[in-house]
Order: C-alpha cells, then sequence, then structure tokens
C-alpha cells in the first residue's frame, strides 16, 4: 500500500502533540466550567441540595461527562480536519485516495447503500494508512479523561460547598508554596476554612481529600496523616467496594469516609467514621464554620 505511515518522526510527533494540546484547551474546558455551569444553570440552592445532595451528586457527574463528551468530539472533528489540510503527508494521502476513488465514480448512478459503501471504504483506508496520528490522539484522549474523572468529582464537591457559602482553599489557592512549607502532599485538596486557619488550629479544620476510587490508595492518605501530622481528614468518595474491614482499618489513621447516603444505609450504618455526603455538608461543615465565626 503506498503513501502508508508506519511512524510518526520524533518531529512530527512532537509538532502532533502540540497541536492536540493547544485544541484541547480551546475547544474543550475544565471540569470547574462544566460544574459551575450544570448546577448555576439549574439554579441549584442551597435548599434544595441540602435535601437533594446524592442525586444532585449523581446527576452533576453524569451530565458533567455528557457535556465534555460533546465538546470532545467537536475537539476530535477540528484537531484532524487542521491535521489534514495544514500537513503535506495526511493531505496528500486524502488527495489520492479522493482521486482515485471517489472522482472516477458515478455516485449519481447507484444507490444510496452503494454510495455509502462506498464513502465507509474511503475512511477506512484513509484512517488505516495515518493511523500513528490517530494513535496518539487516541492516547492523549484516554489520559485526559482519565485526569479528568477525579477531577470532576472534585470540582462539583467545590461548586457545592459556594452553593452552601462556605469558605475553603483547594489546592490552587493554596499554592505549592504553602504546600512546601507546611510538609502537605497532594493528597489534601481542600481546607475549610483556609489556609490562616489552618496555621492557628489545624485541629478545628477539615482537612479533606476526594476519589471517585479508592482499591489502595486510601493507603496513600493514612501515608499523608502520619507524615504531616495532620489530625484527621475526611475522605470523600463515589466507591462502592469498601468493605468493613478497610472502614475499620481507615479509622486507626483518623480517617472519616464520606460516601452516598445509600452506601452508607446498606454497609456501614453503625460504623462511627463514616458520613453521607449530607451530615458532612449541613452538620460537620457547619460546626466546623461556627467555631471560625465565634473565634473571630
Amino acid at each position: 500500500m503506498k503513501d502508508l505511515i508506519f511512524e510518526l518522526e520524533k518531529k512530527e510527533k512532537e509538532w502532533w502533540n502540540d497541536t492536540i494540546k493547544e485544541f484541547r484547551s480551546k475547544l474543550v474546558d475544565e471540569p470547574k466550567h462544566y460544574a459551575h455551569q450544570i448546577l448555576f444553570e439549574k439554579q441549584i440552592d442551597k435548599k434544595y441540595l441540602s435535601e437533594n445532595i446524592d442525586d444532585v451528586l449523581r446527576s452533576s457527574r453524569e451530565e458533567v461527562w455528557q457535556t465534555y463528551l460533546k465538546d470532545e468530539a467537536v475537539f476530535h472533528s477540528e484537531v484532524l480536519s487542521h491535521l489534514i489540510v495544514n500537513r503535506d503527508i495526511p493531505r496528500n494521502i486524502l488527495s489520492k485516495i479522493i482521486d482515485s476513488e471517489f472522482f472516477e465514480f458515478d455516485y449519481k448512478s447507484v444507490s444510496k447503500k452503494e454510495l455509502l459503501e462506498k464513502v465507509a471504504r474511503m475512511v477506512g483506508e484513509y484512517t488505516g494508512r495515518v493511523m500513528p496520528y490517530i494513535y496518539v490522539l487516541s492516547l492523549s484522549t484516554t489520559q485526559s479523561r482519565r485526569a479528568r474523572a477525579g477531577k470532576t468529582f472534585e470540582h462539583i464537591i467545590e461548586t457545592f460547598m459556594d452553593v452552601f457559602g462556605y469558605p475553603y482553599k483547594d489546592q490552587s489557592a493554596l499554592g505549592t508554596a504553602f504546600y512546601r512549607d507546611h510538609n502537605l502532599g497532594k493528597k489534601v485538596d481542600l481546607i475549610v476554612p483556609g489556609a490562616d486557619e489552618y496555621l492557628k488550629n489545624r485541629s478545628k479544620c477539615a482537612i479533606v481529600t476526594m476519589k471517585t476510587t479508592l482499591r489502595e490508595r486510601w493507603q496513600e492518605v493514612a501515608e499523608e496523616l502520619s507524615r504531616t501530622n495532620i489530625p484527621h481528614i475526611y475522605l470523600l468518595t463515589v466507591d462502592s467496594s469498601l468493605t468493613a474491614n478497610v472502614i475499620n482499618t481507615m479509622k486507626q489513621y483518623n480517617i472519616t469516609v464520606v460516601m452516598y447516603s445509600s452506601e452508607k444505609k446498606k454497609k456501614f450504618e453503625n460504623l462511627d467514621n463514616v458520613q453521607d455526603f449530607r451530615a458532612f455538608f449541613i452538620d460537620e461543615m457547619t460546626h466546623i464554620i461556627n467555631y471560625w465565626k465565634k473565634s473571630e
């Protein structure tokens, strides 16, 4: 087969990776944008959220994902179009396929089915010939999706904080210097109410970490507690695979797990280091915020 690309040269691969990043940044928003857009366009207020917090969390995660997928489809279309128009080899390959397969084909005299099959073969042939470009794009998208899954959960939780009006500082607001100077690792996602309060009395703050799935990664949180001398941490998760044995082990490290109420009621009703999201936001956060209000 002529004009078949077996592997991208180093400079071409670098160009393609840079182009993918550029187009993704322009056409696909950060998870926080989608989370804010969905919740605030629905006019989710404090009262409604407090009464329906699990349902809002579930539906928001799904809607953020679906909205992202639509933007991702546009991104794929735009970046591949840019590739064909702007790179000689991909453009020439498509041009030759069109010349040999389409312009010599009397498409007016055939059925729609035959035309569809012809176009499908052309698309398949072209895709096969430029597969190294497709592979790099696919790999980039897979990595992006994995990173976004956790970030989406984090930003929905932050948006809930905004709806309730609770002060907090996330990783970007705290800054790398704060983490470095106070020996904190990236397992700390939020501090409520903030950095100043943490420095005054960390035991009266909410130190929060968020993970969609845990597996063995909760041990990283335990290590963070031991290493940094944080007295307690809230671990928010939507993981449904946790067991009572794991929960009890986490209790020894002063980890409070926050999950859907259905999960707590079904498996962990009598475990005092498990809370549902409503108890976390309504009871725990209110208690912490009120403490600092009284201290002012």
